[in-house]
């Protein structure tokens, strides 16, 4: 049984990825406000019927009819954000120069209240949707209509359910698991002439470990539990789903290094000719105290060979110079929420449709002799000083003897008649880092989409549809419930990473 759906996308076009990835669905019709965004979706679906319009100002007679409907209405009523100077800030030129037109920041997509206006049209032409879902911020369930709103798509005898999803937890059958924290709430909905019923345990439930019992699906443990709303770790998290184990475990998720082309050339801060931001560059050095590890790497000698942490010890020392020192990146967040920045494996932060938010930090590092860091790193005259994880720290060394270094926080070893302890002191200057933005396809991937999807317009008008997007993994996930409860036809889930 093949079924048909619309998507009244926001953005590039991740809704339809994920609908496409489901057995025996197909996208026949993709409506947006924007015309370069239907650009987008027309250039890789174009199969699809296309039409740009503000939808609550279309005649929904003119629609054919389908089986599934993918919404994803305006939230910016609905976030935190609120979103109200979003016109004038489109106007204000990014680090590159570019603006986005009028109609980028205008009702690029529908409002709420066009769904049920949508799914009353089809009823009565007598063939109604049977499923769907509605996307939005979290903060949707908080809006004053919400309740009204729901009692609407009720009383057009949909059932209806509410899902709290990060894209992080996905976990898609086809396609890259988003490694990106992105809370949104997805309201499904079900025709009432649909017997079945929707079971949604089955696909939300993502991968964790636990200590005691391995693998398992985890299941979604809210904090309040007269209040199931929220975001991950926030409002809930996971535990072991195991009879008798409360174990709260952590959903497998992608770090945000696999969204990230290291080939890119990144410069130093210092050398920039526009200084960053204070708030930028107070991100970083915390984000360095954090985050800024030092790494001894082998460049030379057998496979198998791996990296270990500078406190951690050290593998034997041959008569080569083989082993480099290198800091791991991070990425520094440039713009308000609760977060500054995060480490590179970790989930990136929630990809936004207002530009470019997220910078790419890499603390310099010590090479060997002609070594690089993907071409980026550039090798001093004189040896770089290296600043610890924690503020006005060294490391007394010990070079001879089985004592092991320590901090200069700690209490010094015993001291003898004869020099045993060498001081090394570490900074590493915020001057020094290697800094760059993430570029629209490391965001594409952030979001999930596939290497051959494409996206029109500059740097600031294809981010505009990659923040606007749905993860594909999500529509997945979801829409393969939806079609499971509509065919009868079992579905099977994705494999444990």
């Amino acid at each position: 049984m093949t079924l048909t759906a619309a998507d009244f996308f926001a953005g590039a076009g991740g809704s339809s990825q994920g609908i496409h990835a489901v057995p025996g669905v197909q996208v026949v019709l993709a409506a947006n406000h924007w015309a370069l965004a239907v650009q987008t979706h027309a250039l890789n679906f174009p199969g699809v019927e296309h039409d740009c319009a503000d939808i609550a100002q279309v005649d929904f007679r003119r629609y054919p009819r389908v089986d599934l409907l993918w919404a994803s209405p305006e939230c910016t009523s609905h976030s935190v954000a609120q979103g109200r100077k979003r016109t004038q800030h489109d106007q204000v030129p990014d680090v590159e120069g570019n603006v986005l037109p009028l109609d980028a920041g205008e009702r690029s997509r529908a409002t709420a209240w066009d769904i049920p206006r949508y799914l009353e049209r089809m009823i009565l032409r007598g063939r109604p949707v049977l499923g769907g879902v509605v996307e939005n911020v979290v903060d949707f369930r908080r809006w004053v209509l919400f309740d009204a709103w729901y009692k609407a798509m009720e009383t057009l005898g949909y059932r209806l359910q509410i899902v709290y999803l990060n894209s992080a937890h996905a976990h898609s059958r086809t396609s890259l698991w988003a490694p990106q924290s992105r809370d949104r709430m997805y309201v499904t909905f079900i025709h009432a002439s649909v017997r079945r019923t929707l079971n949604l345990e089955k696909w939300i439930r993502p991968f964790a470990t636990c200590p005691e019992h391995g693998t398992v699906r985890a299941r979604q443990h809210f904090k309040k539990k007269d209040d199931p709303w929220g975001r991950y770790r926030a409002q809930y998290r996971y535990l072991c789903p195991q009879a008798g184990c409360a174990v709260v475990v952590e959903p497998k998720a992608l770090p945000a290094s696999v969204a990230i082309d290291w080939s890119l050339k990144s410069q130093r801060i210092g050398d920039r000719v526009r200084p960053l931001a204070a708030k930028t560059m107070a991100r970083i050095e915390d984000g360095i105290k954090r985050f800024a590890r030092p790494l001894l790497v082998p460049v030379e000698g057998r496979d198998g060979k791996e990296a270990r942490p500078v406190d951690a010890p050290g593998r034997t020392q041959t008569t080569r110079r083989e082993t480099g020192v290198l800091f791991t990146p991070f990425v520094a967040e440039l713009r308000g929420g609760n977060s500054k920045h995060r480490s590179t494996e970790h989930p990136l932060a929630t990809v936004t449709a207002g530009g470019f938010h997220h910078g790419l930090v890499a603390p310099p590092m010590l090479v060997p002799a002609g070594g690089t860091w993907n071409d980026t790193a550039k090798l001093l005259d004189e040896p770089m000083r290296a600043r610890t994880t924690r503020e006005n720290e060294g490391l007394l060394v010990p070079y001879y003897g089985a004592s092991k270094a320590h901090t200069t926080a700690e209490p010094i070893g015993t001291l003898t008649t004869v020099d045993r302890y060498a001081l090394v002191e570490s900074q590493i200057a915020v001057e020094d880092c290697l800094f760059r933005m993430l570029q629209p396809a490391e965001i594409g991937r952030a979001m999930s989409f596939g290497a051959d999807h494409k996206v029109l317009g500059n740097k600031r008008e294809q981010t505009r549809q990659y923040g606007n997007a749905v993860t594909p993994p999500a529509a997945e996930v979801l829409v393969s419930a939806l079609t499971e409860a509509i065919t009868g036809e079992d579905i099977e889930l994705a494999v444990a990473a």
